[in-house]
């Protein structure tokens, strides 16, 4: 069910899901306030600083808040990333709805000032793959990750922590997720299904190829159906 501000109401539960109970948490491009009202009225979070760039959706964000009932524990703010908040001010960061690539932008922005959060839930609408390579480059650890099936669509929701230690991970494991390949169920079937159609479809238009860059990809492609096997024969 898709809500004002273009969340699904299943991905916005799935999100809320994942943060600290009990601590404050910063939503990056807060949008219409729908998570952070979420939090708020569910008793998940004591507070909740809702942050967005333009000045129009900071304006949305503005009179979204105040027309709710939770204005005093919902605090606005203007501006790009985390450059709003302060060290560690939040437990939790929420990054939803934005592309893979922004993610990293807004991270890499100041991987200093991202380190004192504990916590980041990223649900990435693109790109996922990127991110995953971004984070595991900068030694954070992924956590936890969980899928929401929305009509045709799979959504990923990531959740990192800040750590030191570069680590690689497979172009399977990037592009799919090294935790969401070990989940099983209904859920991960489906994905299982969705991943091994895409890279079939991929590899027989690569086929038809004969330059040497889709020969490059053939190979990829052909090591990933072969990963994929490993983990859902």
């Amino acid at each position: 069910m898709p809500l004002a501000g273009g969340i699904g109401l299943e991905r916005l539960k799935a999100i809320a899901q994942l943060v600290k109970p009990g601590q404050p948490v910063a939503d990056i491009g807060a949008d219409h306030a729908l998570l952070a009202i979420y939090l708020i009225n569910k008793k998940i979070a004591p507070r909740v600083i809702a942050i967005e760039l333009g000045e129009g959706p900071y304006q949305r964000l503005r009179k979204a808040v105040e027309s709710s009932p939770y204005a005093d524990s919902i605090l606005v703010r203007k501006g790009d990333g985390l450059q709003p908040l302060e060290p560690g001010e939040a437990y939790s960061v929420v990054m939803a709805g934005m592309g893979g690539d922004t993610m990293v932008q807004v991270l890499g922005n100041d991987w200093d000032k991202a380190s004192s959060f504990a916590r980041f839930v990223l649900q990435p609408m693109s790109r996922p793959a990127a991110l995953r390579l971004a984070l595991a480059q900068q030694g954070w650890q992924l956590v936890n990750e969980t899928l929401v099936r929305q009509n045709r669509y799979f959504y990923s929701i990531i959740v990192a922590v800040p750590g030191t230690h570069p680590y690689n991970l497979s172009p399977l494991e990037l592009d799919a997720g090294p935790i969401l390949l070990r989940q099983t169920g209904a859920v991960a079937q489906a994905y299982r299904e969705h991943l091994r159609g895409k890279y079939q479809r991929m590899h027989s238009s690569l086929l038809r190829s004969k330059t040497s860059h889709a020969r490059l990809l053939l190979k990829e492609v052909e090591d990933k159906l072969k990963e994929l096997e490993v983990y859902w024969p």
